[in-house]
């Protein structure tokens, strides 16, 4: 359970611990009694992973409110916040700016935390700030930096005239920037993001606009996620392949079973691939020939992790693989060895096959979507924690699609309530998006609402947040 949780012990400034979860670790960041973080993911160990304010690591459970007391402290926050905006004649957006968060000791870019988790409860698709390569470049290149300094590493290129957006950092000399897939550092003097220029870009459209070119792959560029914003929907870059992989990666030392399909009690080349792709919403053949027809077929060479690659000996498939990047797989390869981690055999590789689709979501069909205007905006009903599910057994104990109220879910509209609080057939603005209140559950208890969406990985995927609900006038 992800709720809003405050510090437990008087005077504590409660430390932020970074990945390795231990008593001697780097403090990444400090918070005050009674501050307000966000729980991303809790551990299984006693500690939970946070958010507050621009600072994520760890803090132990023992050091937080949770339930009814937290409630309590937030109540005494909102109250505050309400009257602080009536006072200033503005609309409440929240308490942000009344309760205390946390202050980094470390920047963000040095906390190897900070990326530990992709999920926020901050906006993370960004609204799009243009510039242009200005003609200062003139025909030379405007190199894009992993680090805000001339001698930091170059990530990617641009060229006058091409397109990319600001991210962050707009009135620094070096601002952080978006362009296709490049993310990384430039000096603001390259680059023009008049009023006049941004007018250009959105009467040309900016699909018109060449973006940069990478000189180092996304996963390997360590400023991919200064921030977490993009002007992309869904998730960053290589998010979902990134999961693949460490989901498969769990089961390297399980045992080979020839014709099974357990990923704990033993499966084969084909059956192995087969299961994780399941947990993401991809069903597969059996066996590794008709794999082999699925999806996009590419050049190895041109396989990206996640891919699946097959090996072939006088024109018939016997292997398949799943490729996890710089020449390695992670495979089930024989009896002998098991499931393991290895590299691919370029002797014996055909070809590779693209199952994944790139442009996935993890807000599924359009949940994420802004459709409200200003105007629709009502009377915030308060601040809710925000779960997933779908139509599976293991969410709602029955697969019928069949919500409470007797309508079928639809992603996009569908939320299930607690109908004392939220009555069923109110539409309601959660993130910018209208759903509409049509299903309930046993967990589905006071502020807490859970949105529907078509499978359950993206269920699990989307995990645990918290935002304010709004009623549509």
């Amino acid at each position: 359970m992800e709720e809003r949780k405050n510090l437990k012990q008087k005077g504590l400034d409660a430390a932020l611990a970074n990945q390795q979860l231990e008593e001697k670790v780097r403090t990444v960041g400090t918070l005050s009694q009674d501050g307000l973080l966000y729980i991303l993911k809790e551990e299984e160990n006693g500690w939970l992973y946070v958010e507050s304010g621009n600072v994520r690591g760890f803090v132990k459970t023992s050091e937080v409110y949770t339930g009814d007391a937290a409630q309590e402290i937030l109540d005494v926050y909102q109250t505050k916040a309400q009257k602080k905006a009536e006072k200033a004649g503005m609309e409440y957006t929240g308490i942000e700016g009344t309760a205390k968060t946390a202050e980094a000791t470390v920047d963000a870019k040095e906390n190897q935390a900070y990326t530990y988790l992709r999920a926020t409860v901050n906006p993370t698709v960004a609204e799009k700030d243009y510039a242009l390569v200005n003609d200062q470049i003139g025909t030379g290149i405007l190199n894009i930096k992993e680090e805000n300094n001339p001698d930091a590493r170059t990530v990617g290129t641009l060229k006058q005239g091409q397109l990319c957006y600001i991210l962050a950092d707009k009135d620094a000399d070096w601002v952080y920037i978006e362009s296709g897939d490049v993310r990384g550092f430039v000096e603001k003097k390259y680059l023009d993001n008049s009023d006049e220029t941004k007018q250009q870009i959105t009467t040309t459209g900016e699909e018109q606009y060449k973006t940069a070119e990478e000189t180092v792959k996304p996963e390997e560029n360590a400023t991919l996620y200064y921030t977490l914003a993009s002007v992309k929907e869904g998730t960053p870059s290589g998010e979902i392949r990134e999961s693949i992989l460490q989901f498969a990666s769990q089961f390297i030392g399980n045992p080979y079973v020839w014709g099974g399909t357990s990923l704990t009690d033993g499966a084969d080349c084909s059956g192995f691939v087969q299961q994780i792709y399941k947990q993401y919403g991809y069903d597969l053949p059996r066996v590794a020939e008709d794999q082999s027809q699925c999806g996009t077929k590419i050049p190895v060479e041109d396989a990206q992790p996640g891919d699946l690659i097959f090996y072939a000996k006088e024109g018939h498939i016997y292997h398949v693989v799943m490729y996890a990047g710089d020449g390695k797989t992670i495979e089930a390869a024989s009896t002998k060895l098991g499931i393991i981690e290895s590299k691919v055999n370029t002797k014996n590789t055909v070809w590779a096959t693209r199952i994944i689709n790139d442009n996935y979501t993890l807000a599924g069909g359009g949940i994420s979507n802004v459709n409200a205007t200003n105007e629709m905006y009502g009377q915030n009903l308060g601040n809710f924690q925000i779960t997933y599910y779908c139509a599976c057994e293991i969410c709602c104990n029955k697969a019928d699609g069949i919500t409470a109220t007797g309508t079928p879910v639809v992603e996009g509209q569908t939320i299930a309530v607690d109908p004392r609080v939220i009555p069923y057939g109110t539409k309601v603005i959660i993130g910018g998006h209208i759903f509409t209140a049509e299903d309930c559950g046993g967990a589905i208890q006071g502020n807490h609402i859970d949105i529907y969406v078509n499978n359950h990985a993206e269920a699990t995927a989307l995990g645990v947040t918290n935002a304010d609900v709004f009623l549509v006038k």
